[in-house]
């Protein structure tokens, strides 16, 4: 009888322990909320732009589970994030998988290895770029910019930026460069969106080359005020993107924006959440189990995040895994990058 009991007794201490280590719903169990004590420094965008909101967010639904671990969110850009998670100075930064496949490729502007860098998640959404002119602008596609060369005033963000050199790149498959615009009358202003939208506005721009989620504001606002088209992109430059930068493609749907009454198609990107290896393994740890174990909590905190999913969470990372990072997606069976 003894035996028996003590047999029993064993079998409840066992089943105890796998109750500690998986939630009630066969997930294993992340770290103790009253033992996860940090403060990271998160690299965003823009204030107000995606890269910015994504990590908002993130800031937001971590707090709820783990209230000792605090993410300070400070702008930045989706280049220079990169150098600044690498150098330490930011724990975790805001980019995209195109800017990650350039670093890993050790490719202009990350001509030198980033070794601190490493892939914490994939944010699922995507980035179009797309050119939004006035309607009454005499071109009506990406490559009639460079055939019809017209005298138009375009804007875009500040040179160095993850946008201006992608649009840069799309001039240089043409052999052509911001200088050599004047040369036909055109003109190009390094403005932000704010003002790119008032310039066109007050009618001293007649379009803004952008990047964006499907829908966003200040283009909802232009086109509210302004009759506005979207330029089409001839095959062979979203060939080119995707080539070049691992670009997919999706259409910016009809009437999403006022006077916009067809679909356009426009190469897109998508977010890479990166993190510096010398950050402890237990609050990427506590990070990622709030992901996984909430991601309806995380993709309500941004319209951009609509698509997230638990699943998709190494969703063609670029950058190395960062060791925790790795473990954990093992552990809950999450595919990886080259699944």
């Amino acid at each position: 009888m003894a035996r028996k009991i003590g047999i029993w007794s064993l079998g409840l201490f066992f089943c105890a322990a796998a109750f500690l280590t998986f939630s009630l719903d066969g997930k294993a169990a992340g770290p103790d909320p009253n033992k996860v004590s940090a403060v990271l420094k998160a690299g965003g965008g823009a204030v107000g732009g995606i890269g910015f909101m994504v990590l908002t967010g993130l800031s937001k639904v971590v707090a709820d589970s783990y209230p000792k671990l605090e993410l300070t969110v400070v702008p930045g850009g989706w280049v220079g994030n990169l150098f600044r998670v690498n150098t330490g100075e930011l724990d975790i930064g805001s980019t995209t998988i195109a800017m990650c496949a350039l670093a890993h490729g050790k490719k202009t502007p990350f001509n030198k290895p980033l070794p601190k860098v490493k892939a914490l998640y994939s944010t699922q959404d995507k980035l179009y770029y797309f050119a939004i002119f006035k309607k009454s602008a005499p071109i009506n596609s990406i490559g009639e910019l460079f055939e019809k060369k017209p005298a138009v005033s375009m804007c875009i963000l500040q040179k160095g930026t993850t946008v201006e050199l992608m649009w840069r790149t799309i001039l240089e498959s043409q052999g052509v460069s911001w200088d050599d615009l004047p040369k036909w009358g055109a003109k190009i202003n390094f403005v932000t969106w704010g003002d790119a939208v008032n310039l066109v506005k007050d009618g001293h721009a007649d379009g803004i080359l952008s990047v964006g989620t499907k829908q966003i504001g200040w283009a909802s606002d232009l086109t509210n005020s302004r009759e506005m088209k979207i330029l089409t992109w001839e095959n062979k430059f979203l060939k080119m993107m995707s080539k070049n930068f691992g670009f997919g493609g999706g259409n910016i749907p009809a009437n999403t924006y006022k006077g916009i009454t067809k679909a356009v198609l426009c190469p897109t990107d998508s977010g890479e959440i990166t993190v510096n290896a010398d950050v402890p393994d237990t609050p990427i740890e506590a990070i990622l189990t709030t992901l996984a174990d909430h991601p309806e909590r995380y993709a309500k905190t941004h319209k951009a995040l609509a698509e997230f999913t638990a699943k998709g969470m190494a969703k063609n990372l670029k950058l190395p895994l960062h060791p925790a990072a790795l473990k954990f997606y093992k552990s809950r069976n999450i595919p990886l990058p080259m699944e």
